[in-house]
């Protein structure tokens, strides 16, 4: 029964005899119901245990508990029996450091056995080193050497390349996974001492909160908008949005026929990439039109790249994205939502227009989204999500929204937890690609991983014939799990969110081992590369199922393949989409900076190189290039491009690659910097293939005028360097863990610097690209067939 209490707001009362109870909510009402009308028992399975409940996530809840205890028995009996004994770790910072008192930092132990989760979770951990005793609070020294690194400012990449004896990444004693996650996250609650994962990192904060809020929203069937509606835009739409750029009224392109087809672009390739908008959920007419709007944005901007012929829709699709693109930022940036906690729209229309702004625009807006690609993380920083205790081991998303409708709750919960984890994700990528300083790191993301595909995609939910729902791992979990190379499953989404976890912890690694060599203290430097490495073959292999070119492992397509999706999308295209990771593999040897540099980039992030750069740049190349680390390098690209240009296995079936016409982001920028890779390598060890335009006078024209006789076409160079390396290794195929095997062979391979084909099959590609940055590839790529060919100068 509804009645009004005295205040004005609703309560909702128990109508059964004997029952007084009310509530503010009419779901707690129901919740509570089943408390008198069970349909349904649920048991706990735990031995000795016969409590029975009405609701599963209750009775789930209970059995946690009963794990998390018995696992804490097992730790401290495990803990008594390593009393008195020390704890030595040669891969640890820590080694070296003895006879110092941080007693004084000793947190008092908890003794009592009823303790709850999360009391369990901030309790103190002490262990003995070197016969003095330590106490980490959280796994962190309150103000040790170790943790003052931990929190020092972001530094550049690390420019020093090794030398051949070091390069080579099979060491004898390498830093095992256990000992890198607890160096790199300093958390001994998070692996406990018998390198198992710690009960209470698991189960806690927003793992069981958002299962509790998740299962509670499905026992009610939503009404979703018709699906028209992710499309539909009318009169009043198109007036509210030209009040916020009036310039749009005199745009040809912007009527309802052309939104509409932006709006469809936007769902057929930006949403199958970064899934961040609850789809089914999506009206038009309720959207915040600074979001509708960067969708618009970014729909034209991609209409270049559906694989169809536009122009009978759009006149200057470029022009219309641009007119928005430029006064969006200050937009949203002067609104007045603008503000901390940020709405989940805030956070969307960052991520929309930094896309656009890094990978369809001109330099200015490329330079800008630089400029401004810290504001979206330190909005999150600023709400539950990524803020708060910086020692919590995971964030509560409870407070994220005040929406009491259980539904809208749980939409604005995974778009925010979403945009959160892709915001982390590009902010990975640029910093590969792009050479950008990273601002998130891996140990900084305490969410979990976003639910299921296919129970974000669902337009009609059935509360009596629901899905198979799967708990989510927590990040850092998954994480340490590609680390210690256990399988298990993941979405799509959550496969490139781990792939660039394993990245940033190589790029934190290497910031630490710039501090401990600023500091001097070289000695407690570890050759971890290979761990990384290695957990990125172990990504792909157990997560991507060894192939990096299946469109169903990179992106749930919920609807058939149609042709509503571009052709690279579609489930018969076999070019690679993960190519973040051949070239974080690729460059996790070699620095990004030396391969622009190397190539002739006059400048850098608007610093001009001088000759001392080259200088410098050229030598660490050459060091590179004669070690196995270059080899393994060069063969990533290799394999690369030839997922790039042939189909499958067949080396028969040519693939036809155009980056002006890519829909999957920043795989142009990936495809450029592979070749000038593939460049660097080959020649410096061996130099210009020919001395046809040795003149340092001749002009970039001159060469397109007067094409010389090539001796091997692209896809003819990539087939024969591959299967060179599959003959000399008796394979029938190429093996992606044959790696080694085929960076060995390499220096056997004749004329492998023998490139001006290769580079000119994409060179008068990239000239027809949108994007600016990737118009300069195209004159980076001249540059160097001009230097293949005999020409002196560098730039």
């Amino acid at each position: 029964m509804k009645r009004k209490s005295v205040a004005g707001t609703t309560q909702y009362c128990c109508e059964i005899d004997g029952c007084n109870k009310v509530f503010s909510r009419s779901d707690h009402l129901a919740r509570h119901k089943l408390n008198h009308n069970p349909d349904t028992f649920y048991s706990c399975k735990w031995e000795g245990c016969n409590k029975q409940f009405v609701r599963k996530d209750v009775k789930e809840k209970h059995e946690n508990r009963h794990i998390i205890k018995n696992e804490k028995q097992k730790h401290i009996q495990a803990k008594r029996k390593s009393q008195g004994s020390s704890l030595k770790s040669t891969n640890s910072p820590l080694e070296n450091i003895s006879n110092t008192d941080f007693s004084d930092r000793n947190i008092p132990e908890n003794k009592s056995d009823n303790m709850s989760p999360n009391k369990i979770r901030r309790r103190s951990t002490s262990f003995h080193l070197n016969n003095d005793e330590y106490t980490y609070n959280n796994g962190f020294m309150g103000n040790g050497v170790d943790s003052q690194m931990a929190n020092t400012p972001d530094l550049c990449r690390d420019l020093e390349v090794l030398n051949n004896d070091s390069m080579n990444y099979m060491p004898e004693k390498n830093l095992l996974p256990t000992d890198l996650t607890q160096w790199l996250f300093k958390d001994d609650a998070f692996l406990n001492n018998t390198g198992e994962l710690s009960p209470n990192f698991i189960f806690n904060g927003v793992d069981n909160y958002s299962s509790s809020l998740s299962m509670d929203a499905f026992a009610i069937s939503p009404k979703f908008p018709h699906p028209n509606f992710q499309t539909y835009v009318d009169d009043q739409i198109i007036s509210k949005l030209t009040l916020l750029i009036p310039s749009l009224s005199n745009n040809m392109d912007f009527g309802a026929v052309q939104i509409e087809r932006s709006l469809e672009i936007y769902w057929s390739i930006f949403h199958v990439q970064y899934p961040i908008l609850h789809r089914p959920s999506f009206y038009t007419p309720e959207v915040h039109p600074l979001l509708l709007l960067s969708i618009i944005m970014i729909g034209a901007g991609l209409s270049y790249h559906t694989g169809q012929d536009e122009s009978q829709i759009f006149k200057d699709a470029h022009c219309l994205a641009d007119t928005i693109a430029e006064p969006l930022r200050w937009l949203i940036c002067s609104s007045d939502e603008f503000t901390s906690p940020a709405k989940s729209w805030i956070i969307q229309s960052l991520i929309i227009l930094e896309s656009y702004e890094f990978s369809c625009s001109n330099r200015k807006l490329h330079e800008r989204a630089y400029l401004h690609h810290g504001l979206k993380i330190q909005l999150l920083r600023r709400s539950p999500l990524l803020g708060g205790d910086p020692l919590n081991k995971s964030n509560e998303d409870n407070e994220l929204t005040e929406e009491q409708d259980l539904w809208k709750k749980w939409i604005e919960i995974e778009s925010l937890k979403r945009a959160a984890l892709v915001s982390f994700y590009i902010d990975t990528i640029r910093a590969t690609i792009f050479g950008h300083e990273i601002i998130l790191f891996a140990h900084q993301i305490k969410l979990s991983l976003p639910c299921d595909d296919m129970l974000w995609e669902m337009s009609s939910i059935d509360k009596n014939n629901l899905p198979p729902q799967t708990e989510t791992p927590k990040f850092i979990t998954a994480l340490t799990k590609l680390l210690r190379k256990e399988k298990f499953e993941a979405p799509s989404l959550s496969r490139k969110i781990l792939l660039a976890g394993l990245l940033t912890i190589n790029y934190q690694m290497e910031q630490k081992d710039l501090q401990v060599s600023f500091l001097g203290w070289e000695s407690v430097k570890e050759t971890w590369k290979e761990t990384i490495y290695m957990a990125i073959e172990e990504w792909r292999e157990a997560i991507c199922n060894g192939s990096c070119r299946d469109t169903k492992t990179a992106f749930y397509l919920p609807f058939s393949n149609d042709g509503t999706h571009p052709l690279s999308s579609r489930i018969n295209d076999t070019q690679c989409k993960f190519p973040i990771y051949h070239i974080g593999q690729a460059l996790m040897k070699i620095n990004q900076y030396d391969c622009i540099i190397y190539a002739g980039a006059p400048s850098r992030m608007n610093v001009k190189t001088a000759e001392r750069d080259y200088t410098a740049v050229e030598q660490r190349i050459k060091v590179w290039a004669n070690s196995l680390a270059g080899r393994l390098s060069v063969v990533d690209c290799y394999l690369f491009l030839y997922e790039m240009l042939f189909a499958g296995d067949n080396d028969d079936m040519q693939l036809f690659y155009d980056p002006s016409r890519d829909p999957i982001f920043y795989r142009p920028n990936i495809v450029a910097t592979s070749l000038f890779v593939v460049w660097a390598f080959n020649f410096s060890l061996q130099g210009p293939e020919s001395s046809a335009y040795s003149n340092n006078e001749i002009q970039t024209s001159y060469l397109d005028a007067n094409p010389v006789n090539l001796s091997e076409d692209g896809h003819s160079y990539i087939k024969r360097i591959c299967e060179t390396l599959k003959n000399k290794n008796n394979d029938n195929k190429l093996f992606n863990e044959h790696k080694k095997m085929y960076a060995n062979s390499l220096n056997e391979i004749p004329n492998k610097h023998k490139l001006v084909g290769l580079l000119r099959l994409f060179k008068d590609r990239y000239i027809n690209c949108n994007s600016s940055i990737c118009r300069e590839y195209s004159d980076l790529l001249e540059n160097c067939i001009q230097r293949s060919l005999g020409r002196k100068r560098q730039y």
